[in-house]
């Protein structure tokens, strides 16, 4: 065999060396491409965007129910304070004071409602008490009662609440 032909064999094995490393890396490029845009190449998602959504209003109706609220922490002041708060906001408030049932919450607190008052305490007070014990009791009007525990939030009233942006 000649030189010349054993030069011919390698460039033509280099060629296809060549032409063989080309066609995997656009392969592989097309594959990982695919991967990305189905999600399966942690790059796009397959859930959707989140979507703005009005938050859940907690302005009630004029007077359609009445909340009393009640001390049942260790701190004294917690139920004016958030019977303030509650006013600012357009509540309607009723009885202020130390819980008649003489609860001593550790908690967040306790929403107390009869069957009549159980869309108002979950539609505008849950809310505002996030963590806070829903409890049905027996009574028959529209009041609900809020009992304020030891890890109470403290509620801005609604100068002090920040309007939020329109972003959506």
């Amino acid at each position: 065999m000649s030189g010349l032909e054993r030069a011919r064999r390698r460039r033509r094995r280099r060629s296809v060396t060549v032409l063989i490393v080309a066609a995997l890396l656009v392969l592989g490029g097309f594959a990982y491409a695919l991967a990305y845009w189905t999600g399966m190449a942690g790059g796009g998602s397959t859930e959707a965007s989140p979507t703005c959504t009005p938050s859940p209003t907690t302005t009630p109706p004029e007077s359609r129910f009445t909340v009393n609220v009640y001390n049942s922490s260790t701190r004294s002041g917690e139920a004016d304070n958030f019977s303030d708060a509650l006013k600012s906001r357009d509540f309607t408030v009723g009885a202020v004071g130390n819980d008649p049932y003489k609860k001593k919450l550790s908690g967040v607190g306790e929403i107390r409602y009869g069957t009549a008052g159980q869309a108002y305490a979950e539609r505008f007070l849950k809310p505002l008490l996030p963590g806070a014990t829903m409890t049905q009791d027996g009574r028959t009007g529209t009041s609900v009662d809020v009992a304020i525990g030891e890890q109470f939030p403290t509620v801005p009233s609604r100068s002090a609440t920040p309007t939020p942006s329109a972003s959506c």
